[in-house]
């Protein structure tokens, strides 16, 4: 075993439950067969924060179309070193989630920059409405 091993919390137990990859692929045909929330969204005056992990590269376009069509969207915390659980126990993971999540619900200042804006979505994504 390696280093590493040891690091990762162990799978399906009530602190750290986990998709089996079976059912991953069900969640990510899903989403992909699902219609569009977009127009919802345009619609929301919910003041709102978007939280995402350093491993979300695969959904990152999905993030950003969620942020480039949802008004309401005050905060974008980026949290590096962050896998696909938000809260999954490793070094500081979980403290640095409170903090963000912690100051948007009490309205101070974010403890991470806010990335992305509107601002960096590539234009392609911004003008498909």
């Amino acid at each position: 075993m390696n280093e590493a091993t040891h690091r990762i919390p162990a799978k399906g137990t009530e602190q750290n439950f986990s998709f089996s990859p079976a059912a991953s692929l069900r969640v990510h045909q899903t989403v992909k067969d699902s219609p569009s929330i977009a127009p919802q969204l345009r619609r929301s005056r919910t003041p709102t924060m978007l939280m995402i992990a350093e491993c979300s590269s695969q959904v990152r376009q999905w993030e950003t179309t969620v942020l480039a069509d949802d008004p309401a969207i005050q905060r974008t915390q980026y949290m590096p070193r962050v896998g696909h659980h938000m809260w999954n126990g490793l070094d500081d993971n979980n403290d640095r989630a409170v903090a963000v999540i912690t100051a948007f619900l009490q309205g101070r200042p974010a403890p991470l920059p806010n990335y992305p804006t509107r601002d960096e979505i590539p234009t392609f994504l911004r003008d498909r409405r």
